[in-house]
């Protein structure tokens, strides 16, 4: 069951993110602290040293989608007090090889019988500024059918594990052109929202893909 349109298109109605454009580069190892800040109760990433255009772009991107969390709170309650616009998390899941991945976890609730999570996956070079999208790591037709039986692989582990993964999603789940992802040390992970291989109250399911898979 595709529920992910759901949450894009309720953020896209009331969010605009604007995404650096830098491109520049330096010369020596590119690395970079992080701190969560908070803007009017809404959290978001700073980050400190490597290359000073890149990181000052990131972080006004950062702070972005706090303000824009903040304006969406305050236009859906307009509507109705009980309403809300959040974020839950911001998390930095990826600080290495001078590249990074932040992941924002934010939560709209519009009257339904539970709220909408929905994530959004900054991943960019340190170096250059470039926005690292799915495309730079999946190819061609053959690293995809690789990347999905990895996916596929895992989601069976899991539901031998009774992690509450839908059976009928282990071998047909969906899979977007760019979908929701982010690094870590080896690989990739594939981010699965709510409903689309297990249960709303499994939360986000996170399926780790190794380089090596991918390219074998």
């Amino acid at each position: 069951m595709k529920f992910r349109w759901v949450y894009v298109l309720i953020l896209a109605l009331i969010t605009t993110i604007i995404v650096p454009t830098a491109d520049a580069s330096a010369a020596g190892t590119i690395a970079v602290k992080s701190k969560v800040l908070y803007y009017k109760g809404q959290p978001y990433i700073e980050l400190s040293g490597g290359n000073k255009s890149v990181t000052a772009k990131l972080n006004k991107m950062f702070k972005v989608h706090a303000v824009h969390i903040v304006s969406a709170d305050k236009k859906i309650k307009k509507e109705n007090k009980k309403y809300s616009v959040s974020t839950t998390s911001v998390t930095v899941k990826f600080n290495q090889k001078e590249k990074i991945s932040v992941v924002y976890e934010d939560y709209i609730y519009a009257g339904a019988a539970h709220g909408f999570p929905s994530s959004t996956s900054y991943n960019y070079d340190l170096r250059t500024g470039k926005e690292l999208k799915f495309k730079d790591f999946v190819q061609n037709d053959e690293q995809l059918a690789n990347l999905e039986e990895s996916i596929s692989s895992s989601l069976r582990a899991m539901y031998n594990a009774n992690q509450g993964i839908f059976e009928e999603n282990i071998n047909d789940f969906p899979l977007e052109q760019d979908p929701a992802f982010y690094l870590y040390d080896k690989g990739i992970v594939i981010r699965f929202y709510p409903y689309e291989v297990a249960p709303y109250a499994a939360g986000f399911v996170d399926v780790k893909v190794p380089y090596s898979k991918i390219n074998k």
